[in-house]
């Protein structure tokens, strides 16, 4: 299929009344469905015309390499067809199925893929969808300094978990001369007391883990690496925004949530020391923009319960923390 043969093909699937997803390559299993694309296309093309035509896209694997907070109803059926072959792919929400375009190993080279696959129903726990624009902004939200009782924001989250802080050993100075700036204080504090994980079995916090899942610095690199490769064109996943490079302004993710939301830090390296939180909801809105601390902004998206449209202390899921679980596929070279 051409590009606007494909367009159309797609269109048709997730309108209303779409067909049923049935593959009709071997051993692919059902819920989909792949689409020929001609050798005419390449990957730029496809995201910047899906793009146009559905709104922000979610990258689910990047230079071979599945995000692993990835679920079913953030984008894993768009994964499971290509299990092991798997380069890169990217995602986009439309009505209850998803869209996806991407790389996948071939034999000795390389071959371009267009699916529409089924979503699974929203989560009963996610927030509800933000009506705004896209690739708004809103304005900033002002924390305050401390609580009230005199403790940190830290200490709340330490509290609100129940946690014992781990005391990891980080080599701050190495992550920060990488990064060309400097990290949050609290934001450390929190590395060191919790390394990275799961809080209330839905937000994911980037911090300091051994393997890739839920490092910090492996994660920004990763997505640095993809937001710079020129093969895909001049698409963003944080349009319209950058991700952070060495020196410049962009974003920096350290957070997310089992149903998509994202929490970053926008950067400037002319402005060292200034961290504002943007955050974005699940399907795609506008970047709300918090001048908060990581750690205050953290507490209130998991115990305030007036802090829409972040906070899930109104869905009673408890305030826990499990370190280091893995995605479903583990962020393991796919």
């Amino acid at each position: 299929m051409g590009e606007q043969e494909l367009l159309d093909a797609v269109d048709s699937l997730v309108g209303p009344g779409g067909q049923e997803l049935v593959c009709g390559r071997s051993g692919h299993p059902a819920g989909h469905i792949c689409l020929p694309v001609s050798d005419a296309i390449d990957l730029s093309t496809l995201l910047k015309a899906f793009s146009r035509r559905y709104g922000q896209l979610r990258n689910l694997a990047m230079g071979g390499y599945a995000d692993p907070t990835v679920t079913e109803r953030t984008g894993l059926p768009l994964l499971a067809p290509f299990a092991g072959e798997l380069v890169e792919m990217r995602g986009w929400a439309s009505g209850s199925r998803w869209i996806g375009c991407g790389v996948v190993r071939a034999g000795d080279g390389e071959q371009l893929v267009a699916l529409v696959a089924e979503g699974a129903a929203p989560s009963p726990d996610a927030p509800p969808r933000d009506t705004a624009q896209p690739w708004a902004e809103i304005a900033a939200e002002v924390g305050t300094e401390l609580p009230e009782d005199g403790s940190t924001w830290v200490q709340r989250v330490i509290e609100s978990t129940g946690w014992k802080p781990l005391g990891l050993s980080v080599d701050w100075a190495a992550i920060e001369g990488e990064l060309g700036v400097a990290l949050p204080a609290d934001y450390k504090e929190l590395c060191e007391a919790f390394g990275g994980g799961v809080f209330s079995e839905c937000v994911y916090f980037l911090g300091r883990d051994q393997g890739v899942s839920f490092n910090f610095l492996t994660q920004w690199r990763l997505s640095l690496s993809v937001d710079q490769d020129n093969r895909y064109g001049d698409i963003s996943a944080v349009e319209p925004y950058a991700v952070y490079a060495p020196g410049g302004k962009g974003v920096v993710t350290w957070g997310s949530t089992e149903w998509a939301d994202e929490y970053c830090w926008l950067i400037d390296a002319e402005r060292p020391g200034d961290h504002p939180v943007l955050a974005r909801s699940h399907d795609g809105g506008p970047w709300h923009r918090y001048a908060m601390s990581t750690s205050e902004f953290l507490y209130r998206v998991l115990a305030d319960a007036d802090f829409p449209p972040f906070g899930i202390a109104q869905y009673d899921l408890g305030a826990t923390f499990e370190p280091g679980s893995d995605g479903p596929f583990d962020a393991r070279p796919l």
